[in-house]
């Protein structure tokens, strides 16, 4: 097996990419959802304050993170979402190489802005990993209402 893996900004969608997002993403969260879409893949790719990063290995996709980029009137804020490495590909540094091109990319185009991101509590390895590249736990309660 090809243990090497690139990281890069997804800037194009395709049913390929939206399949392979498909699969990393039931591992994150197997709740019943509608797939992805390459439309819907589409739309976050182009979103102006969105940046996709994913790592493929041999071409495949095997690990995603996403960006969020926005202003408050405190602050300039970036969110880490849906951070998520194939069950397969875990323990080769994937996770780890996500999270640091993420805060380099924000460093890079907003290097006063806050960085920041939730973790399940169950989640041991993804917070350990978040507190070893420098984030801190911050005392607050996710609040979450879904619009239908």
């Amino acid at each position: 097996m090809n243990h090497t893996f690139d990281i890069k900004i997804l800037t194009s969608a395709s049913e390929q990419a939206a399949s392979e997002l498909n699969e990393l993403l039931l591992s994150l969260d197997p709740t019943p959802r509608p797939p992805l879409t390459a439309e819907r893949l589409a739309e976050v790719v182009a979103a102006p304050n969105t940046t996709l990063f994913v790592a493929q290995s041999e071409g495949v996709i095997v690990g995603s993170l996403t960006l969020l980029y926005y202003q408050s009137p405190l602050n300039n804020k970036y969110w880490i979402e849906d951070v998520v490495t194939s069950p397969t590909q875990r323990g080769r540094g994937i996770g780890r190489a996500l999270v640091e091109a993420a805060i380099t990319h924000a460093r890079t185009h907003h290097p006063s802005a806050t960085l920041m991101l939730t973790s399940n509590p169950s989640r041991t390895a993804a917070r350990n990993l978040y507190r070893s590249v420098g984030f801190e736990e911050y005392n607050t309660g996710v609040f979450r209402l879904t619009i239908k």
